[in-house]
């Protein structure tokens, strides 16, 4: 069986390569690699799963848009592939091929990654930061890149994170979500389109259980399974209907009993207890599943896919694990990140000939 861990919580923003975590603790890599992202030693692309030789005991992956990281049992964090900004917490700005293991870092229970810059949960419920920092997204009070981990400003109690694209996301024990970093598109959700270097509440939601973000936006799921969302609506991405950006919260319309959401670059989806999976936002390539790319985006959620119990989100593609362990994708594909063989896109969901190219 395969497993495609976390589900939404940390894949919203990645890039053209994908990451698969086998059930066994491994994990396989496809898609682009001229960062050395896929972790397998050379900068080759590669259409089928490719087995990342000495990584063993994974719980967690996440993919950033040119590097990828990893969450061990032991509580360790390894990363490889672009580290230009610091993005790989190894002390240095040295690309890696293969996995090295971030300075400093421990009893960590969570992972996260967007454009260039890494956040991780530890047990204590602390949040630590490195990579790029241009925006104030590591949330060290300071605008200045970390080559190495760094702990985010006055944030206890944090039992989920997620990475935007230059800002960053976490929710608290006590439901309540806290950002900080770029707001250009307002995905701070604070009234404004000023940037944030430390933490601040996000007024208007309570009772939160989930969260995500994408490029420029960010979706919120409430213990009600209801789903909010903020910032950049160019695409339709908030699902509220229209186009228009949203500087404070808004109610995705249409959307009940939802278990997971999801963002992508500019597109979103959601989870629901009866298996269902749901788009909208950008469409423009075919990365929603509904059988189409003539339509550049949907402002409302669609359903496109059933008997999901798990879903797993990129920059414009997706996977989704089904009931029967069967795994599906769906989105673009030009260097073979859906894992098929091929690089062609996939307008509609499809069932992946998931076989390990590299014996071990």
């Amino acid at each position: 069986m395969v497993e495609l861990k976390p589900s939404f919580s940390d894949q919203g923003v990645g890039g053209s390569h994908s990451l698969l975590l086998y059930s066994d603790g491994t994990v396989r890599s496809m898609g682009i690699n001229n960062f050395g992202q896929l972790g397998i030693g050379d900068t080759q692309n590669y259409s089928t799963p490719q087995y990342v030789a000495g990584l063993n005991s994974v719980v967690a992956v996440s993919s950033g848009t040119t590097f990828s990281m990893a969450l061990k049992t032991d509580g360790t964090v390894w990363g490889w592939g672009d580290n230009s900004s610091g993005q790989l917490g190894d002390g240095t700005r040295s690309r890696r091929t293969r996995p090295v293991q971030v300075i400093g870092l421990s009893n960590v229970i969570a992972i996260s990654s967007s454009n260039a810059h890494s956040l991780a949960l530890k047990s204590d419920g602390t949040v630590w930061g490195w990579g790029n920092n241009g925006s104030g997204e590591i949330g060290d009070g300071t605008i200045i890149n970390k080559v190495k981990p760094v702990l985010v400003a006055n944030l206890p109690d944090v039992t989920a994170i997620t990475c935007g694209n230059y800002h960053s996301v976490a929710l608290k024990s006590d439901g309540t979500v806290w950002v900080w970093g770029n707001n250009i598109f307002s995905q701070l959700g604070d009234g404004t389109n000023v940037n944030q270097n430390k933490p601040q509440q996000v007024p208007g939601i309570s009772n939160i259980v989930s969260i995500n973000a994408g490029i420029g936006h960010t979706l919120a799921l409430d213990s009600s399974g209801f789903v909010w969302a903020w910032g950049d609506n160019s695409s339709g991405q908030l699902g509220d209907g229209t186009k228009s950006k949203r500087t404070t919260v808004v109610k995705v319309r249409d959307m009940s009993n939802i278990i997971e959401v999801g963002a992508c670059a500019y597109s979103s989806y959601a989870l629901s207890n009866d298996g269902k999976v749901w788009a909208w936002g950008n469409n423009g390539t075919g990365q929603l599943g509904i059988g189409t790319e003539s339509v550049s985006y949907s402002l409302i959620p669609k359903d496109v896919l059933h008997d999901a119990i798990d879903i797993s989100i990129e920059s414009n593609h997706w996977f989704a694990l089904l009931r029967d362990h069967s795994v599906w994708g769906c989105g673009k594909n030009e260097f073979g990140q859906l894992g098929d063989g091929t690089t062609l896109k996939k307008i509609s969901p499809f069932a992946l000939p998931l076989v390990p190219s590299i014996a071990y």
